[in-house]
C-alpha cells in the first residue's frame, strides 16, 4: 500500500482509519496545515536471536557459589555518600 497522510485537525474523525492503516503496515504521515510533523509506523516484533545452545545453557540449574572467590564486593557497597543523597533532593 502507498503511504497516507492525515492532518492532525481531522485526526479525531479519522482515528479508526489511521489505526487500521498502521495495523496494515501502511506508512502514515501526520501533518499540520500541510506541513509534515511525524511519521507513524507499526511496531514490529524483532526475531529472537537466542540460539539453541544459549537456550540450553539458560535452562541448566544454577550452582550456588559458582562465582565465589571471583568477585569482590566493596565493604561500603550499600552505603550512599551524603553528597549523592543531597544531589538527588536538590540540596546541592
Amino acid at each position: 500500500m502507498s503511504p497516507k497522510t492525515f492532518d492532525i485537525a481531522d485526526l479525531s474523525e479519522n482515528l479508526a482509519d489511521l489505526l487500521s492503516d498502521i495495523q496494515n503496515h501502511v506508512e502514515v504521515t501526520l501533518t499540520h496545515q500541510g506541513v509534515p510533523l511525524a511519521k507513524v509506523l507499526p511496531l514490529t516484533q524483532p526475531e529472537p536471536t537466542v540460539s539453541k545452545a544459549d537456550l540450553n545453557d539458560a535452562l541448566k540449574p544454577r550452582v550456588a557459589g559458582f562465582w565465589q572467590g571471583k568477585v569482590k564486593i566493596a565493604d561500603d557497597f550499600d552505603e550512599t555518600p551524603e553528597e549523592v543523597i543531597a544531589a538527588f533532593y536538590g540540596d546541592e
